[in-house]
């Protein structure tokens, strides 16, 4: 019985970690559109192109 419940526990504390990574990326993608609107048309591929960088190097290998 108590093993049961510590793997409910340890799966409620993945699902917990999982879903938060899926925020933590979405908002990633949200600041980038919000940075995307405050620079000139010729400037937004360099501006997505740091966003990408900048994730690349936040995701540990």
């Amino acid at each position: 019985m108590e093993q049961t419940i510590q793997n409910i526990a340890h799966s409620a504390d993945a699902l917990f970690l999982m879903i938060s990574a899926v925020m933590i990326f979405a908002m990633h993608a949200g600041f980038a559109f919000l940075e995307l609107g405050s620079v000139r048309r010729k400037n937004q591929v360099n501006a997505l192109l740091k966003k990408e960088l900048d994730q690349e190097h936040a995701i540990p290998e």
